[in-house]
């Protein structure tokens, strides 16, 4: 059975300054020839794992006609016993009905039907034995799938690092977390989705704008266990980040003192427009329903009063430009700019949405603007956990990669033994990575090798190499191997 890496948190890059064999700088700062090293042999393990696969389920296939071949040929004798013992006794009915030999008759008889019981029992034996048998070989083929994912998940884990760059620079992602309604709303879900806009399938290093016409898209989603994540492993309210005497605005409204007089008013001067001002909660016990960071742009903050029946018990969507928000370490980019606050309740079945409260110039006046941008800071800081490699790599579970025309990569393709998507997505992957196979080719005097060297200071330098025909061996042996080496241009 294929195992993964045995370093999942391999890091390619490097302490000094890299470059290809000729001394002319790399457009990367990782080590190249390791990272289309670890990408071949993922390729080629794939390529044995699907193998495998059509191996076992033709077996498992090619046992359903063995067990229907042997329950025949068992019934057969079943039968052609019985037929051989009934013309015995059909021969010799005159003698067998002889009073003095009907113990005769009655052997004959219990010979004939412990036969056929043995047989019978023979059959079903069988049956049970194919039972267990196909069984595991079911299980075999599960296993082979399941360790199939297992290694495209600890490979994703590492994509800031096994990625190309021109894959990288088109690439959206987006962490969060939601209260689970399943746990009481208690507990959060927390994951990170990653989705390309287009891969490069074509051009120079560093090119990241020119894109393949037919380049494949693809998305996959981590879902990460928030047990040991300090922030996210409880339900959690405004002021558990950090921020009280918060004010959120849920609309203009006339003061009360309006309303009572309006409601004593007669004639014409009842329907007098009446001045409104705008109404403001007290948010430091709102709970903290969901939150999203998008493409590191945009952050959505969604508070309630009550997290089993939020929009019943009054919501709140604040959406912040990322820009906006300071963090430790770095200034407000845009201190000025405010984030857009919706408002949404259930009023008598209806729901009922207040858009962007903060345009207004009443409302806007009068909230604490500083104390927005904090709340949105604070989360941020926090969501950005959701980013990181080191938490992805040891509390993330791949539940999803899908290509284009929603083909579903794991988990159902895989489940049901189905590779062509996967390799569709590996192969564009490899395209991404020809244009640098291409040219350490010929930037290096050394025919039929990858080189890549690194300038450690002090007039040292380390040298990483490869050759093609020992990357391209470990594709040859499958039609999807092939395609691979062709597309990295091996």
């Amino acid at each position: 059975m294929e195992r993964g890496p045995e370093d999942p948190g391999k890091n390619y890059r490097t302490q000094g300054r890299l470059m290809y064999a000729d001394y002319s700088p790399l457009e990367d700062d990782r080590n190249l020839v390791e990272i289309i090293k670890e990408f071949t042999s993922l390729a080629s393990r794939m390529g044995r794992m699907d193998a495998n696969g059509k191996k076992l389920a033709a077996l498992l296939s090619d046992s359903d006609g063995l067990r229907q071949d042997i329950i025949a040929a068992i019934k057969n004798i079943r039968t052609d016993t019985t037929f051989t013992m009934d013309k015995f006794r059909d021969k010799h009915v005159d003698v067998l009905s002889n009073e003095l030999l009907t113990k005769g008759a009655a052997l004959l008889m219990d010979t004939k039907n412990s036969l056929s019981e043995l047989l019978k029992n023979t059959e079903t034996g069988f049956d049970e034995q194919h039972t267990r048998y196909r069984e595991k070989i079911a299980l075999m083929i599960n296993e082979n799938n399941s360790a199939a994912s297992n290694l495209v998940q600890t490979w994703l884990a590492a994509d800031s690092m096994n990625l190309p760059r021109p894959i990288l620079a088109n690439l959206a992602v987006t962490a969060g977390a939601s209260l689970d309604r399943k746990s009481g709303a208690k507990n959060y879900e927390t994951f990170r989705t990653t989705a390309s806009a287009a891969t490069v399938q074509s051009g120079q290093p560093g090119d990241s704008a020119q894109k393949g016409t037919d380049a494949l898209q693809f998305s996959y989603t981590f879902q990460i266990d928030p047990s040991e994540l300090e922030f996210w492993n409880y339900r959690r309210i405004v002021t558990d980040l950090g921020i009280r005497e918060l004010l959120l605005p849920v609309g203009m409204e006339a003061p009360v003192s309006e309303r009572i007089k309006k409601s004593f008013r007669f004639g014409s001067r009842k329907d007098a427009e009446v001045m409104k001002e705008p109404e403001f909660v007290k948010a430091d016990g709102y709970c903290l329903i969901a939150a999203s960071l998008n493409d590191n742009k945009t952050l959505v903050v969604e508070l309630a009063k009550d997290p089993a029946r939020p929009e019943e018990s009054g919501l709140f969507r604040i959406t912040y430009d990322v820009a906006s928000l300071s963090v430790p370490g770095q200034p407000h980019a845009s201190a000025g700019a405010r984030p857009k606050l919706d408002y949404l309740v259930q009023d008598g079945g209806n729901l009922i949405t207040e858009s962007d409260l903060l345009q207004i110039a009443e409302i806007q006046k009068n909230s604490d603007m500083s104390k927005l941008h904090l709340l949105g800071s604070a989360v941020l800081a926090r969501i950005r956990i959701l980013q990181d490699p080191q938490v992805i790599r040891s509390r993330g579970t791949l539940t999803e990669l899908r290509t284009r025309n929603d083909n579903v990569v794991i988990p159902s393709g895989l489940q049901e033994g189905n590779y062509r998507a996967l390799f569709e997505f590996l192969e564009s992957i490899a395209f991404s990575y020809a244009p640098f196979v291409k040219k350490m080719q010929e930037k290096t005097s050394v025919n039929g090798e990858l080189v890549l060297k690194e300038e450690l200071g002090g007039g040292q330098r380390k040298e990483y190499s490869v050759r093609v025909d020992e990357l391209r061996s470990q594709l040859k042996d499958t039609e999807h191997g092939k395609m691979i080496a062709a597309a990295m241009g091996l």
